[in-house]
C-alpha cells in the first residue's frame, strides 16, 4: 500500500546536522525532514517546522507549532465590495498586510486577510452610514431655503 505523502515546509533553519564545526572542515547539511500524509495535512495545515539549536548533538531537533484558528461563533457573510477599490487607501492597506503575514500556507494568509478586509469594510460603512447621515441633515438644513 502506498501512502501518498508531502514535505512540511521548514520555515526556520536550514541545515540540521553539522560535523567539525569551528574547522576548515565544517560540513553543514539538511537531512532531517519533516513529511505528512495527505489525510493528516488536511487536518493540520496551519503549522510551522522549524530547526532548534542545540550544543549536545551534531543533530539539530525539529519542533512542530500548530496554528490556533480562531472561529467565531458568531456568522455572517463575508461580502466584498467593489466601492472598497475606489477608496485610495484600500489597495496599499490590503498588500501591506499580505506581506506582513508570514509565508507559511496559503489558505491562512487567506483567513488573515479575508479578516482584515471584513474589519475594513466595517469601518468603512461605519464612516460611509456617518457621512451619509451628515448629508442629510446639511440637505434637510437647505431644503426650505429660498435664496439662489
Amino acid at each position: 500500500m502506498t501512502v501518498n505523502c508531502l514535505r512540511l515546509n521548514m520555515e526556520v533553519g536550514k541545515f540540521t546536522w553539522e560535523k567539525s564545526r569551528g574547522s576548515d572542515a565544517w560540513v553543514r547539511e539538511k537531512l532531517d525532514h519533516g513529511f505528512a500524509s495527505i489525510s493528516w495535512w488536511s487536518k493540520f495545515p496551519f503549522y510551522n517546522l522549524r530547526v532548534l539549536h542545540t550544543s549536545v548533538s551534531d543533530h539539530e531537533p525539529l519542533l512542530l507549532n500548530f496554528y490556533k484558528v480562531e472561529t467565531s461563533k458568531k456568522s455572517f457573510r463575508f461580502r466584498f465590495e467593489n466601492v472598497w477599490l475606489r477608496e485610495p487607501t484600500f489597495v496599499n492597506e490590503v498588500k501591506e498586510m499580505w506581506a506582513a503575514l508570514p509565508n507559511i500556507h496559503l489558505l491562512f494568509k487567506l483567513l488573515e486577510v479575508s479578516s482584515f478586509i471584513a474589519r475594513w469594510g466595517r469601518t468603512f460603512f461605519h464612516k460611509f452610514r456617518e457621512n451619509v447621515k451628515q448629508q442629510k441633515a446639511n440637505l434637510d438644513r437647505l431644503v426650505d431655503r429660498t435664496d439662489a
